[in-house]
C-alpha cells in the first residue's frame, strides 16, 4: 500500500486511495492502524506536520501543492476525529475480549430472632461463583469488535480523503485566481497604450476626442474587473489556508501552472481503480461486522453456567464444610430470537446499502469523467482556435486604428474579446484540474497513468 503525491505544477490528488486493503485485515487481536501510522501509507504522510506539536502552522513564501495537502490532512478536525474514534474502537474491542468477573458472595443464615432461633443454631457461608460464557459469545464478540474499529479505520481513511481533495480543489482555485490576475494585469496595462495612443491622436487631431473618454472608460473597466480578481484571489487564498487552523493566508504565492498534460479517460479505463477507493472498500468489512453481530446474537442463545464453591461455618459446633452450587438458565421464554432476526435483515440491508454505494459512485465518477472532457474539449478548442483567432483580431485591428483603416470601438471590441478569451481558457483549464482531482481522488490514480 504505497501512493505518493508529486509537488508538481499539475494539480492532482494520486494515491489518496492507492491500496487501502491494508485496513480490511481480522485477527483474534485488533488490527487496525493507529492514527497517523502505516495503515495506509501516503507520500505526503511523512512529512506532514504533527498536530499535536504545533497549534498552527503559517507557511511563507511558495507554497506548493504538497505542502497545502499535507498542512490540510495534518490539521483536519475531521482526520483528528476519525482518529479519536480508532482509539475508541481499540477500547471497545479491548473490553470485548475480557472474560467475566468472579463474584464473591457472602451471607449469615438463621440470624438470632424471638421465634426461638438462637446464636448458636446460625450459620455463615463465603462463596465465590464464576459464570463461564459458553456458545462462544467471548469469541463473536471480539470478532465483531475487531471489525468495527477496522470499519473506523476506513472511516479515518475517507476522512483523510475528503481532507486532501478539499484542499487540492481550493489549492486549483488559487492558482487559477492568480492566472486571471496575471492576464488582468496585462489588460490594464495594454488599455493604458490603448488610451495612450488615442491621446496622442486626439492631440494630432486625428481622432475626435470622445475616443479618447471611451479608452478611459475601458481602462477604468479593466482596473475594476482586476480589483475583483485581486479580491477574490486573497479569498480563496484565506479559504485555503483556513484548512490548516490560519486565520489567514501567511504565504505569498500558490507554485504551479494549469492544464498540463491534459487527459480524457473513458469510463471504461477506470472503472477497475473505483473498489480502491475507502469509500466502497469500507462495505466490506460492514457486512463482514453484519455478519458478526449474527454471530455474537446466536451466541446470546446459548446459557452460560456459573459455578460456584466456598465454606460454610455452623455456629452449633464451630464446624466448617464445603458448599458448591451449580445454576444454569433455562431457554424456555426468550431464546434470542428477535435479535437473530434482525441481526439477519440487517445483514440483508448492508449488502443493499454497498450496491447502492457502488452505484452511487459509479454516477459520480461517470460525473466527473464527464466533467473532464468537457473542460478538455473546451480548453483545446479555445487554445486551437478561439485564441490564436482572437490574438490576430487584435493585433490587425491595432495595427489598422494606427494606420486609420479602423475606429476605436473596433479595436476595443478585439482587445476585450482577447482578454475574455485568455480568461476563459483558464476557466476551461481550472474546470479541468479540479475534474481531475475528483477523478484520481475516486480511483486512486493519475489520469496520465493509465496507459
Amino acid at each position: 500500500m504505497a501512493g505518493q503525491y508529486r509537488a508538481s505544477s499539475r494539480v492532482s490528488v494520486i494515491a489518496l486511495t492507492l491500496s487501502l486493503a491494508g485496513c480490511g485485515g481480522v485477527t483474534e487481536t485488533v488490527v487496525v492502524p493507529e492514527p497517523g501510522a502505516s495503515g495506509a501509507t501516503y507520500g505526503w504522510q511523512a512529512s506532514a506536520p504533527q498536530p499535536e506539536t504545533r497549534e498552527a502552522y503559517a507557511p511563507s513564501g511558495t507554497l506548493t501543492f504538497g505542502e497545502a495537502v499535507n498542512l490540510a490532512v495534518a490539521y483536519s478536525p475531521s482526520v483528528k476525529a476519525a482518529a479519536s474514534e480508532i482509539d475508541a474502537r481499540h477500547g471497545d474491542a479491548f473490553q470485548a475480549s475480557r472474560r467475566l468477573n468472579p463474584e464473591l458472595a457472602a451471607g449469615v443464615e438463621n440470624l438470632p430472632n424471638s421465634g426461638g432461633i438462637a446464636a448458636e443454631d446460625s450459620s455463615e457461608s463465603l462463596q465465590l461463583s464464576q459464570t463461564f460464557e459458553l456458545g462462544g459469545k467471548r469469541m463473536a464478540r471480539l470478532n465483531a469488535a475487531n471489525l468495527e474499529a477496522s470499519i473506523a479505520g476506513w472511516d479515518f481513511e475517507v476522512a483523510r480523503l475528503q481532507a486532501a481533495t478539499d484542499a487540492a480543489q481550493l489549492f486549483v482555485d488559487v492558482i487559477a485566481s492568480q492566472e486571471k490576475v496575471a492576464i488582468l494585469r496585462d489588460f490594464v496595462g495594454v488599455s493604458q497604450k490603448t488610451r495612450s495612443a488615442v491621446d496622442a491622436r486626439v492631440k494630432g487631431g486625428r481622432a475626435s476626442p470622445i475616443e479618447l473618454d471611451r479608452s478611459k472608460v475601458a481602462v477604468a473597466s479593466a482596473q475594476a474587473s482586476l480589483g475583483a480578481e485581486e479580491a477574490r484571489l486573497k479569498s480563496a487564498r484565506d479559504r485555503l489556508s483556513a484548512l490548516w487552523g490560519a486565520s489567514g493566508a501567511t504565504y505569498t504565492r500558490a507554485a504551479g501552472r494549469l492544464g498540463r498534460d491534459r487527459s480524457a479517460p473513458s469510463f471504461e479505463e477506470v472503472q477497475a481503480f473505483l473498489d480502491a477507493n475507502p469509500n466502497i472498500a469500507r462495505w466490506g468489512d460492514t457486512v463482514g461486522h453484519r455478519y458478526a453481530v449474527l454471530e455474537v446474537e446466536r451466541s446470546k442463545a446459548v446459557p452460560n453456567v456459573t459455578i460456584g464453591a466456598g465454606l460454610r461455618r455452623f455456629e452449633t459446633d464451630s464446624s466448617t464444610g464445603m458448599i458448591a452450587g451449580v445454576s444454569l438458565p433455562l431457554p424456555l421464554f426468550d431464546r434470542n430470537e428477535g435479535a437473530i432476526a434482525a441481526a439477519q435483515h440487517r445483514i440483508a440491508r448492508a449488502e443493499f446499502d454497498a450496491q447502492a454505494a457502488r452505484a452511487q459512485m459509479r454516477g459520480t465518477l461517470i460525473g466527473a469523467l464527464g466533467a473532464v472532457a468537457a473542460a478538455n474539449a473546451q480548453a483545446n478548442a479555445i487554445e486551437s482556435q478561439v485564441l490564436p483567432a482572437a490574438q490576430s483580431a487584435f493585433d490587425r485591428t491595432r495595427t489598422g486604428y494606427e494606420e486609420g483603416k479602423f475606429d476605436l470601438l473596433n479595436v476595443l471590441d478585439t482587445q476585450r474579446t482577447l482578454f475574455e478569451a485568455r480568461r476563459e481558457l483558464v476557466n476551461a483549464r481550472a474546470d479541468y484540474e479540479k475534474a481531475r482531482v475528483q477523478v484520481e481522488a475516486l480511483i486512486g490514480r493519475e489520469l496520465n497513468g493509465l496507459k
